[in-house]
């Protein structure tokens, strides 16, 4: 165990921005839970009805995950400019 290589402590800015995203995904969470009638959703030609919580926390996650894969692409982008 001595041999690993420690990883460096997170730098400010990432701390900030844990702290930020902590925050709001509190946040939502929180709306999402104060949010839990029912509606009609439509998408495309599917029509179903769901409890506002799921959609919301539905949403949250997918805007999530295309941030990521967004970021992670421009990575990518940038990595294969420099090398």
């Amino acid at each position: 165990m001595a041999d690993q290589p420690r990883k460096p402590p997170p730098s400010r800015e990432q701390q900030t921005r844990l702290i930020v995203a902590g925050v709001l995904a509190l946040l939502v969470l929180v709306f999402a839970i104060q949010n839990t009638t029912e509606v009609r959703v439509s998408f495309l030609f599917f029509h179903w009805d769901a409890r506002v919580i799921y959609v919301i926390i539905l949403s949250a996650g997918l805007g999530a995950l295309a941030g990521w894969l967004f970021q992670r692409h421009r990575r990518r982008d940038r990595r294969e400019e420099r090398g």
